[in-house]
C-alpha cells in the first residue's frame, strides 16, 4: 500500500477517480470509486462516516455504514484522508491532506493555515523520536 502526499485536485470525474485510487495502489472498486465521488467532489471538507452515509443514501447508493467506516479508514492509511479527532471522541475525516490545524466548535471543524500559528515550544522529545506532524486542534465555546 503506497501513502500518497495530498489529493490536490478536485471536481474529480470518474475516471480522475479511479487513477487517484490506483496511484494509491487501492482498487478502484465500484463502491469505493463511488464513495471517493461523494468525498472529493464538493472540495476540501471535513465529515463523519454518519454523514457520508447519509449522502450516499440520498444518492440511492446502497453502502452500508460499516463499508463506509472501512473505507474512510483505508483512504485514510493511504494517504487520501486525514483523520481528525475531536475532543468528545468524535472522528471527523478531512480532504485537505496538508499540514495544517483546525478550530473545533460543536460540530464545525475549521481549517487553520500552518502560516497562523507558530509554536515557540516544542517538548523534548523521547530519544530516538522525531516529529512526524504536529496537529493541534482549538476547542471553541460560546463567549458568555
Amino acid at each position: 500500500m503506497k501513502k500518497i502526499s495530498k489529493v490536490q485536485n478536485y471536481n474529480f470525474d470518474k475516471i480522475c477517480i479511479m487513477g487517484m485510487l490506483r496511484r494509491a495502489d487501492i482498487i478502484p472498486t465500484k463502491q469505493r470509486v463511488a464513495l471517493a465521488s461523494l468525498m472529493f467532489d464538493s472540495g476540501k471538507r471535513h465529515f463523519t462516516a454518519e454523514k457520508i452515509h447519509e449522502e450516499a443514501i440520498v444518492s440511492d447508493l446502497n453502502i452500508s455504514l460499516g463499508t463506509i467506516y472501512n473505507t474512510l479508514n483505508h483512504f485514510n492509511e493511504c494517504g487520501l484522508l486525514k483523520e481528525v479527532r475531536t475532543s468528545n471522541s468524535k472522528t471527523y475525516f478531512d480532504t485537505n491532506t496538508t499540514d495544517h490545524h483546525h478550530f473545533i466548535y460543536k460540530d464545525t471543524i475549521t481549517d487553520i493555515d500552518n502560516e497562523k500559528l507558530k509554536l515557540v515550544n516544542v517538548p523534548k522529545l523521547p530519544k530516538g523520536k522525531k516529529i512526524k506532524s504536529i496537529n493541534i486542534t482549538i476547542d471553541l465555546m460560546d463567549d458568555n
